[in-house]
């Protein structure tokens, strides 16, 4: 009788030149292609289990803020998809078809292409679920300060206090460090203050004390305080640090606290120091008697030269001091 060949994949033929097929191993071979199938199957059945049950789980989390839920519908699409690939290439392989190789050539080329996209995607999932800030918050992020005005999965756009909008990409939200300022309801806000080493300096510090006592935006709990800074070439610097009310226009306070410093100043003859620069009106408008002197001195070989004239020896300078 003839040699019998039996393949794993293939139907049982006859090794002779007909091409028969072989009755006796079909059935085997049946019974194994239907057990493959079953187990195939039976992936699948695991997949979808495994795909509704993370779909359950992740429904039952507790989410503060709208940009979470949508992080958290995209998780969920993204985990069924993967499951998704995993049962379907697990179920193939089983009944003889290995796509493991194929697939995992495309998820590294697809990875290698689009991973600057992928990681800002993936850092705005995190965002998202972290939640450091919110639609309408005062953050600073790099050397960026503004209000968030939208967050999605690739950047977050910022709407600066000169009306600029600032797209920073998420994958550079996650390395740097965030500063929100309205998590908080109070805020400090400090002014530096100059004062010259002849003034009062005691005189000084009740005046500040005095004023920041009685600004009506300034809280008295957190008390202020007022704090030797350090010295300088022609003065001492005091910080004034005090607390209002978030949100507030600090500059605005921070403007009206330096007014009423100024003016009460000078009232009490207590000087900030300055740099005096050159009073062009005052040293260089010619008066009548300044410009009968100049024509005076135009006459004169040392501001006007004569060729046919000799240079006037040290006797004949003129003294400069005596002009004045």
């Amino acid at each position: 009788m003839a040699n019998q060949i039996t393949t794993t994949n293939d139907i049982p033929v006859s090794a002779g030149s007909s091409g028969n097929i072989d009755f006796a191993n079909l059935g085997p071979y049946i019974l194994t292609k239907f057990i493959e199938v079953l187990e195939a199957a039976l992936i699948i059945i695991i997949g979808l289990f495994l795909i509704r049950y993370a779909k359950n789980y992740l429904r039952k989390l507790t989410v503060e803020h709208e940009q979470q839920k949508t992080a958290l519908n995209l998780f969920e699409k993204l985990i069924t998809g993967f499951l998704i690939v995993i049962s379907i290439t697990l179920a193939l392989r089983t009944v003889g078809i290995d796509m493991t190789l194929l697939v995992s050539v495309t998820i590294l080329g697809l990875s290698y292409g689009l991973q600057d996209i992928i990681k800002n995607y993936v850092a705005g999932i995190l965002i998202m679920f972290k939640s450091p800030f919110k639609i309408g918050d005062t953050i600073r992020i790099k050397d960026h300060t503004g209000k968030v005005d939208k967050i999605d999965f690739q950047a977050t756009t910022l709407r600066t206090f000169d009306q600029k909008d600032v797209t920073i990409y998420n994958s550079d939200v996650m390395t740097q460090s965030i500063t929100n300022f309205s998590r908080a309801t109070i805020r400090r806000i400090d002014l530096d203050v100059n004062i010259g080493y002849g003034s009062d300096h005691i005189r000084a510090f009740k005046i500040f004390d005095k004023i920041l006592e009685n600004h009506p935006s300034v809280l008295k709990k957190p008390g202020h305080k007022i704090v030797f800074k350090k010295f300088n070439d022609n003065g001492i610097t005091f910080s004034l640090r005090s607390w209002v009310n978030w949100p507030s226009n600090t500059l605005a306070i921070k403007s009206d606290l330096a007014l009423q410093i100024s003016q009460t100043f000078n009232e009490e003859d207590i000087f900030i120091p300055f740099i005096k620069g050159i009073e062009s009106e005052k040293d260089f408008t010619l008066t009548d008697k300044r410009q009968a002197r100049q024509a005076e001195n135009a006459k004169n070989p040392v501001f006007s030269i004569d060729s046919n004239s000799p240079m006037p020896t040290s006797g004949e300078l003129i003294d400069f001091e005596e002009l004045d």
